[in-house]
Order: C-alpha cells, then structure tokens, then sequence
C-alpha cells in the first residue's frame, strides 16, 4: 500500500471516530442501563410515562432494596412497586449516577431517560445527594442550587443559574399494551 493511500485511509478513519463521537455527544459519559418488562410487571405509573399519547407525565424509576422497583410520577399519587423477576435480581442494573432516573414522552413526542441528579451540583462536588423534585408542569427542580429543568425539553435550564442541562440517557420504550423499556448509554 503506497504511503499516500495509507495516509489518506488513517486520516478519514480518525475523523470517522471524531464525528463519530461529536454526534453522541448529547448523551451521559455516566454508565447506566435497564430494561423493564412492563408487560410482566404491569405497572400503570411506569406505562402512562411510556405512552406517547400523553406527552409530560414523567416517572422516577429506583430500586428500593433488592427486590423491587419503585416508580413515582410526576403528577403526584402514592408510588407504585413493581417486583423483579428472576432476571431483574440478577441482572447489573445501574440506575444513573444513584440509583434513580426519570423517563417519559416530551411535549416534542420524543421519549426522554434522566438522571435523577443535578449534573451542576453533582459534577462540582463529586456527591450524589442532588436528587431532582419532579412538579407537574414537566419541569425538575434541584434543590441545592434552585435550577429548573424542562423535561419537556431535552432538560434544559429553564430557571437558574448558568450550566448544563440534565444527564440524558439513550432510551427505548415500546408501550404495547404496558411495554418494554430500556435505557443504556
């Protein structure tokens, strides 16, 4: 292979993997991935988050302990709480930065993965206590630092100081009849 060619191969290699990476650039460098069967689990919050039909009903998917989930919505009630099945106990799951994200239909009708975090407090002290309060008009809100998140809106700063919008995740949600999820980055 002549020089040249060989130079010319390397140079559009390394700005593939540069596009490449420029192009995922939105989503999480934080590890996180899940997959619920809400066909098995049937939880009516986590389905009404799934359905595209009704843009703005987030939920708070965690673990509590070491046998179930916990699914919150945004717009309020008692939690609900799904036991995992054989697989789930012994699946890896990593739930965001601590245990917690937040999915759902945005206003733009595309689906949503959060992480429960305030990346702002979060990546400026290193400490996971930054949990985000959910209201009801599709905003998170970060009790530390007051900033307002849109999750309407690929959780922008809508309120607040200056910085980052929230720690997005890929995500997948089939909603038929209650639907798998998954979220990975």
């Amino acid at each position: 292979m002549s020089k040249i060619r060989y130079t010319t191969l390397s140079i559009a290699l390394m700005l593939t993997i540069l596009f490449s990476a420029c192009a995922d650039s939105e989503f999480s460098r934080y590890r996180c991935y899940l997959m619920i069967n809400n066909n098995i689990l049937k939880d009516i919050t986590l389905a009404s988050a799934m359905n595209a039909a009704a843009p703005g009903i987030f939920c708070r998917i965690s673990m509590e302990g070491t046998a179930r989930f916990k699914f919150e919505s945004n717009q309020g009630g008692t939690p609900t709480y799904g036991v995992m099945t054989s697989i789930d106990k012994n699946s890896k799951w990593m739930i965001g930065v601590y245990n917690g994200i937040i999915v759902g239909y945005g206003n733009d009708q595309k689906f949503h993965a959060y992480d429960n975090q305030c990346k702002n407090c979060y990546e400026s002290s290193g400490l996971t206590r930054y949990a985000l309060t959910m209201n009801t008009d599709g905003t998170a809100v970060c009790k530390s630092c007051h900033r307002v998140y849109d999750l309407n809106n690929n959780g922008n700063i809508t309120k607040g100081d200056k910085g980052d919008g929230l720690i997005r995740y890929r995500t997948n949600a089939n909603p038929v009849p209650y639907g798998v999820l998954s979220v990975n980055n």
